[in-house]
């Protein structure tokens, strides 16, 4: 009767094990399924709200104007109330894309003193740019600019691409 006793309890024992076993596995795979739910979520949340959902995240306004036949500027400007640093390590390098080769740029920011404040620049001067051909211009670059109202200084990561006629 003992050794009866004793097959019994195994067999309970191991169907308790297998069940219990059996919804430990179902549960994982749920949470799994709904942990990759919930990082892809946040993931698009992430990139679209880096992105901006189409808006820019930072306020500097980039044009490339013609001077002459192959010259060009690049202008760089900010909204009031804001100021290049001047002695940032920026950062801007531009690529053709469509038939655009760029032949010489020189792309280190200058300018005048901000009245306000002695660190930063009031606004850059254009950058002369000499370009062959028409199509896009990829601009990729690190500027830093400081806000004067909130008091921040924030580098600016920028990535455009600028149309050439």
């Amino acid at each position: 009767m003992r050794k009866e006793l004793i097959r019994i309890d195994v067999w309970y024992c191991e169907k308790f094990n297998i069940t219990h076993l059996y919804v430990t596995l179902k549960g994982l795979i749920i949470m799994k399924v709904l942990f990759s739910f919930i990082c892809t979520f946040f993931l698009f949340v992430n990139v679209s709200y880096s992105q901006g959902l189409g808006s820019k995240t930072h306020p500097i306004l980039f044009q490339l104007k013609k001077t002459s036949v192959g010259k060009y500027e690049l202008v760089m400007e900010l909204p009031p109330n804001y100021g290049f640093q001047k002695d940032a390590p920026h950062r801007i390098l531009l690529s053709g894309k469509g038939g655009v080769e760029i032949k010489k740029a020189e792309l280190t920011l200058t300018g005048p003193t901000h009245p306000k404040k002695e660190e930063y620049f009031e606004y850059v001067k254009p950058m002369p740019v000499q370009l062959t051909g028409k199509g896009e211009v990829e601009l990729n670059a690190k500027i830093f600019y400081c806000d004067f109202k909130k008091n921040i200084c924030i580098p600016g990561k920028v990535s455009e691409v600028l149309t050439v006629n």
